[in-house]
């Protein structure tokens, strides 16, 4: 069943404001399978991994689904920077052996629901917005790297991502989903 009134809005049209932010902080952590923190300095360099730097320095590759109510469903968090190479994505270990696919493949993303909204077509719709507007940018194919098993793995078939590429070992293998642009 679509969600029909949640509102697909580009980041940078929006107002970064203290209520938003803590939004898609919420949705962030709700949707992580990290659950746990060491410090509020290790929770804090988890959020920057995976959400912070795409919002400092690719914003308008940024959008958010928002609720009637106001408040944030989901959110999608891209660039379209190649991974592999671009030094700021440098800790991220996996993308070096994904090099080769990342080449043909630069654009990624990280999306999140609130589980309320999950299962409605908003997550489809968020990565659509990024997908149409990447292949307007002249971005050649997208890709997500998710662990072998997750939740997700269907999602992402279901949204045109095939399987190309796995990385690690064991619990800590990742699969290379990637789209033709």
């Amino acid at each position: 069943m679509m969600h029909p009134n949640v509102v697909i809005h580009p980041f940078l049209e929006l107002d970064a404001s203290p209520a938003l932010i803590a939004g898609l902080d919420g949705v962030f952590f709700e949707a992580s399978n990290t659950k746990a923190f060491s410090s509020d300095a290790a929770r804090a360099a988890f959020r920057d991994l995976w959400l912070g730097r795409y919002l400092a320095h690719d914003p308008a590759w940024a959008y958010v689904a928002t609720a009637p109510d106001g408040r944030v469903a989901g959110y999608l968090a891209g660039s379209l920077d190649d991974p592999a190479v671009t030094p700021r994505f440098a800790d991220i270990a996996y993308f070096a052996a994904f090099k080769d696919l990342t080449r043909r493949y630069p654009a990624h993303l990280h999306v999140n629901l609130a589980a309320e909204f999950r299962g409605h077509g908003v997550g489809a719709r968020l990565i659509g917005r990024f997908v149409d507007d990447a292949r307007v940018a002249g971005a050649p194919g997208v890709h997500v790297v998710t662990s072998r098993g997750a939740r997700n793995v269907t999602f992402y078939t279901r949204n045109g991502f095939s399987e190309a590429g796995v990385a690690g070992e064991g619990a800590r293998e990742v699969v290379f989903f990637c789209r033709k642009l």
